[in-house]
């Protein structure tokens, strides 16, 4: 925030995450054109709730960028977030405000929000500024892309090496880049293709390899290899074992990529010819790695993609820290990205779920109009949040994924990495109420058609459908909370989510909601990630009788893209 004496330049967490009990800093970087003494009061909110509050006076030099410190709120907490406020006097005139969030978490796993890193170039060497820019966005834990020096042999013999896209690649640089991760808290993984050799280790070990009906093996692009992956076959061992001394050379997990495809295959077992069923492999295997890295770090885990939700419900089982599923089409309209988080929890909800879902529409090279693209992102990125998933698409240099291929990303602009940015603080905060596992989705039985617990009254629909000209209605409930998830799709060309969109959706105002009281309300409160300032809107509301008993009745605030309304129960 700025005004006409002094500019915030940024506040941030000097960590992606904490863990329990651990000290920390928010750091405040600003700037002044006079010389002043100023009082900067920071607030520290546990959800909606102030539970810490520090003054400092400030003694400013025109001109001069100075580095503020403050403390961190810290608690013992299996999992938590917090929101930080930071508001400038002079005077005792508010001159300006700032806002951050942070959360302290016993593991990583409780909150996985991905990103990447895939530029490992000697040039990298000890520029960690990719790293200070996932900070800011609270990445806390990082894929190490294409990092390898081959896929069937991942830890580099030497320093400066040749990957097999051609990239020249430092392993002085990717040990750098673990290091700085490991100093902002974050959780460094190795990506590993669970079955992909390259030719001429394929060519020595036929027997290794995977065919189709006409003996000829299954590859990618000529390049890469698929092996078999059956508990007995020797690749396994070797893949494996790769996967160990990954995590020897300092990683804390493993990405574990498929492609997709075979989904069957033939296996040559002593001359003969087997069908094989890779779906039913994948468990084993993913168990078998993940004890194999915990056996040489406490704490250390794999992910496995599953390629288009292929196999999720044969792997969501197995021993991992999250449900990955990178989306392809079909799964082509928003609704649909909910419809595989939904699936992913039903079975297993205990596990977070990420979506790594790619927006082609930034590819620098297609030429696309940014705003538009931008316009897009926003949609998704919502869609995902509030269906209580976690996205894999921001990474080193404020970048954005736009391809399988991560080299391939786009850099956001400025502007539009700053509401990003509020976006997950957004999740960090609230995050307890928004991935929580205890949550109920009842978005088809409270609100719309026959249902009359939630009604709302304005200009467009309200549903849970996901339909374009209607705010979509996405209500969940766990002990304690109702909360309601509200994504404006008013006024937008499609519902595709790797499009961009011509303009934002059409703010509505005015909307009126009507809620059955189905226990006692403490109170009713909104935030939205959409809001420059951060902050909770507490609503009145009046009782007013239903068809069912009592309900609360109460006027939202303008909804821009998403808004979320948190229903908090008493304790009885």
């Amino acid at each position: 925030m700025e005004n006409s004496m002094l500019t915030y330049t940024d506040m941030y967490p000097d960590q992606a995450q904490y863990k329990p009990g651990q000290p920390g800093n928010i750091v405040i970087e600003l700037e002044t054109r006079e010389d002043k003494i100023l009082d900067l009061v920071v607030g520290f909110y546990k959800l909606e709730r102030l539970v810490a509050e520090e003054t400092i006076r400030i003694s400013t030099e025109k001109g001069l960028r100075q580095i503020v410190h403050i403390p961190l709120f810290a608690e013992d907490t299996k999992w938590a977030g917090y929101g930080v406020k930071a508001t400038m006097f002079c005077d005792k005139i508010a001159v300006s405000t700032a806002y951050t969030s942070y959360d302290i978490a016993d593991h990583w796993s409780r909150a996985p929000r991905y990103g990447f890193l895939s530029d490992f170039r000697t040039e990298e060497s000890g520029d960690f500024r990719d790293v200070e820019s996932m900070n800011k966005f609270h990445l806390n834990v990082i894929q190490f892309y294409d990092w390898m020096y081959r896929h069937d042999e991942l830890v580099p013999q030497q320093d400066e090496f040749i990957d097999p896209m051609g990239r020249a690649m430092s392993y002085k640089v990717v040990r750098e880049k673990v290091s700085a991760v490991h100093d902002k808290g974050m959780a460094a993984m190795a990506y590993g293709a669970v079955y992909a050799s390259l030719k001429d280790f394929l060519q020595t070990r036929p027997e290794w390899g995977l065919y189709n009906r006409q003996g000829e093996p299954f590859q990618l692009i000529d390049l890469f290899y698929i092996m078999d992956i059956t508990p007995d076959s020797p690749w396994s061992d070797h893949i494996v074992e790769q996967f160990r001394q990954a995590v020897m050379a300092g990683f804390d997990g493993i990405h574990m990529d498929q492609y997709g495809f075979p989904k069957k295959a033939i296996r040559r077992v002593e001359g003969r010819e087997e069908m094989l069923d890779l779906a039913e492999c994948y468990p084993a295997l993913i168990d078998r790695a993940s004890s194999a890295v915990k056996e040489i770090k406490a704490g250390a885990g794999v992910i496995f993609n599953n390629v288009g939700n292929y196999p999720i419900s044969k792997t969501a089982s197995s021993d991992q820290e999250a449900l990955y599923i990178e989306v392809w089409p079909p799964v082509v309209r928003l609704r649909e990205l909910k419809g595989l988080i939904d699936n992913a929890r039903s079975l297993d909800p205990a596990k977070p779920i990420i979506l790594s879902a790619y927006l082609p529409s930034f590819y620098p090279k297609a030429g696309h109009d940014k705003e538009w693209a931008e316009n897009g992102a926003l949609l998704t990125i919502a869609s995902i949040f509030a269906s209580g998933g976690y996205h894999l698409l921001l990474g080193e240099n404020n970048g954005l994924l736009t391809m399988p291929y991560y080299p391939d990303y786009a850099v956001m602009r400025t502007e539009f990495a700053v509401e990003v940015r509020r976006y997950y603080d957004f999740i960090v905060r609230f995050g307890t109420l928004i991935h929580n596992a205890q949550l109920e989705d009842v978005s088809y039985t409270y609100t719309a058609g026959v249902n009359t617990e939630i009604t709302f009254e304005g200009s467009v629909p309200f549903a849970p459908n996901g339909d374009i000209d209607s705010v979509w209605t996405i209500i969940k409930r766990m002990p304690g909370y109702q909360i309601l998830q509200l994504i404006n799709l008013v006024g937008l060309e499609d519902d595709y989510w790797e499009h961009g969109k011509k303009q934002r959706p059409e703010p509505q105002t005015g909307v009126v909601c009507t809620l059955l009281i189905e226990q006692p309300i403490e109170y009713i409160y909104t935030a939205s990630p959409d809001d420059r300032n951060q902050e909770v809107c507490f609503l009145d509301y009046e009782v007013v009788p239903h068809g069912q008993g009592l309900a609360a009745r109460f006027t939202l605030p303008s909804l821009r893209v998403w808004t979320m309304v948190v229903v908090k129960h008493s304790e009885v």
